[in-house]
């Protein structure tokens, strides 16, 4: 078998064993002959770069460098037939590799041909059988004029005015204050003072015992809070423990909204009206439920294509999937796992790791079997050419219609949330 690589046509046999689900098992051997050009190609480039006595750079004799360099050129040798001997043996047998090779049993001598076995786990080739016909309830919620009111009463307090009272602060009111704890002889740990910090009394953003405190305070109060802190508290030095803070208060404040009228209904979206106001916001509640109850119909219909078919997946694939999950910066856990957790952490991921990746070949295969998967001129049609990147726009509108196909060829029933 010839392969092209980088460094010309590469001579490898090769014979693939099945193992277990997605693994198989490559016994490769390169030809003497193709070892022979790679040890000359090693020799040539050592030879231009060798610095020895005695001989200009690049004019040393080969058999010098090869004898003043043989370990590297051996190393070095060994290390790339290896490699594109195996790409050679993977790529002539079609196969798709989803996890480095586990390479062993390597037999060879400078003169010789080179016999190795190589074990990799390749792409899963799944034959889906029903995907269609199931019958699946799904929640809908239904929009109601509370819905409406709390999205109006929202968007008011989000332009409310905060306006400074010299009463004692409530619930719902701002207060500002320093703050600075204080050691086990009452002196104030300056290092951890904090000004002009706010917060809203109710809305449970301090301790218990601190929120407490601020309880009642008016601009100008100084006093000491003591504070319990809980035995969960996320810094485990002061689990258990209380503290004392004192605390110097510079402002209350009280939260003015805006008239629900017709200036309010204009400055949050230009509506004439708050009865124009409250029907767009009704409008946008409805798309909203209809969006909702489609993906959870999608993923009804996905758990009961999952469980009507087998499909089998790599153990690496897996593994590859959930360290991919906690090592990532922009993943749900931040990419901060510490290493003694990760194992605990694995198995509780991975019921959710299999799920996604067996929803990820039944997403594919379905585009690819019915047809279904977007194009570039379907991007250009669907106008949205120009709001982000193409391929994942393409995938967008292919994940649109597969979704779509399968819930018209499902019975979806509605029960109101």
């Amino acid at each position: 078998m010839h392969q092209e690589t980088d460094t010309g046509t590469i001579d490898v046999q090769v014979e693939v064993e099945d193992l277990e689900r997605w693994r198989r098992r490559l016994a490769l051997t390169v030809p003497a002959e193709v070892a022979g050009q790679f040890r000359e190609r090693h020799v040539r480039d050592i030879a231009r770069r060798a610095r020895l006595k005695g001989f200009r750079p690049g004019k040393a004799p080969a058999k010098l460098v090869e004898k003043q360099y043989a370990q590297e050129i051996e190393e070095e040798v060994l290390k790339d037939l290896i490699r594109e001997g195996y790409a050679a043996g993977v790529a002539s047998r079609g196969l798709e590799p989803i996890s480095p090779p586990h390479v062993h049993d390597v037999h060879w001598t400078p003169e010789g041909a080179l016999h190795f076995t190589a074990e990799v786990d390749v792409r899963p080739r799944i034959e889906l059988g029903r995907t269609t016909g199931f019958r699946v309830e799904t929640r809908r919620h239904r929009v109601t004029d509370d819905d409406v009111e709390r999205v109006l009463e929202r968007l008011r307090e989000e332009r409310a005015d905060w306006l400074p009272v010299e009463r004692p602060a409530a619930a719902g009111d701002l207060v500002v204050f320093d703050s600075v704890p204080l050691d086990a002889d009452g002196a104030p740990r300056e290092s951890e003072r904090v000004e002009n910090h706010k917060v809203v009394l109710g809305h449970e953003a301090l301790l218990p015992d601190f929120e407490a405190g601020l309880s009642g305070v008016t601009p100008g109060t100084e006093k000491t809070i003591r504070v319990g802190f809980p035995d969960d508290h996320p810094n485990e030095t002061l689990r258990g423990t209380t503290r004392e803070f004192r605390v110097a208060v510079s402002e209350v404040r009280e939260r003015q909204l805006p008239e629900l009228d017709a200036a309010f209904a204009g400055e949050i979206g230009g509506f004439a009206s708050v009865d124009d106001a409250r029907a767009k916001i009704r409008a946008n509640l409805e798309e909203e439920v209809e969006l909702q109850f489609q993906r959870e119909a999608n993923e009804a219909v996905i758990d009961e294509i999952i469980a009507a078919n087998s499909i089998d997946l790599p153990e690496s694939m897996i593994d590859r999937y959930m360290a991919n999950m906690m090592s990532d910066p922009g993943g749900p856990l931040g990419g901060r796992v510490p290493a003694e957790r990760q194992e605990e952490l694995m198995r509780v991921l991975r019921p959710g790791a299999e799920r996604a990746l067996r929803r990820h070949y039944i997403l594919e295969q379905v585009a690819e079997r019915e047809g279904l998967e977007a194009t570039d001129d379907d991007v250009r049609s669907s106008g949205l050419e120009r709001s982000g990147d193409p391929e994942d726009l393409k995938y967008h509108l292919t994940m649109e219609r597969v979704f779509a196909w399968l819930r018209e060829r499902s019975e979806i029933t509605t029960v109101e949330a």
